[in-house]
């Protein structure tokens, strides 16, 4: 910075605002990806869905689909049926919502809402819309504001780097995915969590994540990162306040549905125990190439769900132990975003299901392991892509996209995502990044790892760990951070005011 430079004294066009309205305009390109949909039958076609017409399999062809659409009626929303005490047959068995505890009340709360909203529309005169989309249309609301507020916690994580949440908030991946599902809710609790460690919050951090993980699970991988980071730093007392705070929230929120529906509760691990490989992930590349036949295909792959499922706990069992060792042997204490980033990558590519909305889980985590733009935004540009042929999997057998198309994709995607936790994994082993050469040398995440320095820094000496002082001194750390300190209040994306 120069001695004259004039920082923070923009009336309107902050950092933190362009970020927002820049995540706004992308999120408004995903409603408009997504309301081919939306559209009600004209003219008597058919209908579908709850009311929206998906004939000729629009869903496919426009890749349109969402989740949210058609669970509304299969779920029993429509009806306002209380989620994990609704159940229905299927193919034999009794079936309950399959998703985690939050996520199944997000979409009763959003059925419930949609009622009052729907008969507001109808009773202004507004063009007819189908329950269902109106029931979209809240869901959506919700899901968008969840993504903006993860996009504003992320520039401000970022700190220096402020603009590298450009990232997240004009990602190829929230056009076609923000509203596929209802991830953007579990991205704004793990981000939330991020943010709260940061801040020196360890309990609030517990809690976060533990609401993260009672909305999807992976965000359980961002918290084993920073119990492997506590016990590196031998930070003890933020670690028992970390996993006493994130247990007690988990109980409070799924007890009850535990103790009042405890079959509906258990839905989700008996369905993921029981369902087999998912098209998206390099199981399915390998069966394509085996062929339906081979013993490879009839006896592990499409075989018993138990053999799939040993495989992949397996492999991840693997690569969780490799990663803690690298993280436990390295010279200099690993920024928490690369160890999480690392973490849930591990999950994603040893897992039998990668559902192509999954890959927006890796997005904050990228921004802030990995901030490298033209890699970045190349690979979600794929991503995007990648999302059309999917679809175009599921139409009939003469009209779908050939196998080898779509598993040349998916090796191509995965292995973007491998080449860049080749890169974090360097940079780990050299100590050294764009992201600790913006803030002096230290972690932007550490939070209370940071006043253990000492411990889990850097064994070669140094009191950033950056190898400018050959013995360790507290007068120097001291230094240091004020000089930190310093420089961060003077540069506006350390303000989380701006």
């Amino acid at each position: 910075m120069g001695d004259h430079a004039l920082v923070g004294r923009a009336r309107w066009g902050t950092p933190l605002r362009v970020l927002l309205l820049t995540a706004a305009a992308f999120l408004s390109l995903g409603w408009m990806q997504k309301a081919q949909c939306l559209r009600s039958p004209v003219g008597g076609g058919a209908a579908a869905a709850g009311g929206v017409d998906w004939s000729g399999n629009r869903q496919f062809t426009s890749a349109c689909y969402s989740d949210t659409v058609s669970l509304f009626s299969a779920r029993g929303l429509d009806q306002l049926a209380f989620p994990y005490l609704h159940s229905w047959q299927e193919a034999g068995q009794t079936r309950y919502m399959e998703y985690p505890v939050l996520t199944g009340l997000f979409q009763w709360f959003a059925a419930v809402l949609a009622r009052p909203v729907g008969a507001g529309w109808r009773a202004l005169g507004l063009p007819g819309a189908a329950d269902v989309a109106v029931y979209f249309g809240v869901s959506a609301l919700f899901l968008a504001a969840a993504w903006m507020a993860a996009v504003g916690l992320t520039g401000l994580l970022a700190r220096r780097r402020v603009w590298d949440a450009v990232l997240m908030a004009a990602s190829p991946l929230i056009i076609v995915h923000a509203f596929t599902n209802f991830d953007t809710l579990s991205v704004l609790a793990a981000v939330a969590g991020l943010w709260l460690w940061s801040r020196n919050k360890p309990a609030g951090a517990g809690v976060a994540l533990a609401v993260g993980v009672a909305l999807k699970l992976w965000p359980v991988f961002i918290a084993g990162a920073i119990v492997l980071l506590c016990l590196r730093a031998r930070a003890y007392g933020a670690l028992v306040r970390f996993g006493v705070a994130a247990v007690i929230a988990w109980l409070l929120v799924n007890v009850p549905i535990m103790v009042v529906a405890p079959a509906g509760w258990a839905e989700f691990f008996r369905m993921n125990s029981a369902r087999g490989l998912e098209g998206s992930t390099l199981y399915a590349v390998a069966e394509h190439i085996a062929g339906p036949r081979s013993w490879l295909s009839t006896h592990v792959l499409q075989g018993s769900p138990a053999v799939l499922n040993a495989i992949g706990l397996l492999l991840l069992g693997v690569c969780l132990a490799a990663l803690a060792y690298l993280v436990l042997s390295a010279e200099k204490q690993p920024r928490l975003a690369q160890v999480a980033f690392l973490a849930v990558l591990a999950f994603l590519v040893t897992n039998k299901v990668w559902s192509p909305q999954y890959s927006l889980w890796l997005l904050p985590l990228l921004v802030l392991a990995l901030p490298r733009w033209r890699l970045v935004f190349g690979w979600a540009a794929v991503e995007a892509v990648y999302w059309y042929l999917r679809m175009w999997q599921f139409l009939p057998p003469k009209q779908a996209a050939p196998n080898y198309l779509v598993d040349t994709v998916t090796v191509l995607r995965i292995g973007l995502l491998l080449w860049m936790a080749g890169v974090v994994l360097r940079q780990i082993r050299s100590g050294w990044d764009e992201v600790r050469a913006a803030h002096d040398g230290a972690d932007p995440l550490a939070g209370p790892l940071d006043g253990h320095r000492r411990y889990g820094g850097d064994r070669r000496g140094g009191a950033l760990g950056s190898g400018r002082m050959g013995v360790h001194n507290k007068g120097q750390d001291a230094t240091d951070r004020g000089a930190e300190q310093t420089h961060t209040t003077a540069t506006p994306t350390g303000d989380p005011g701006v």
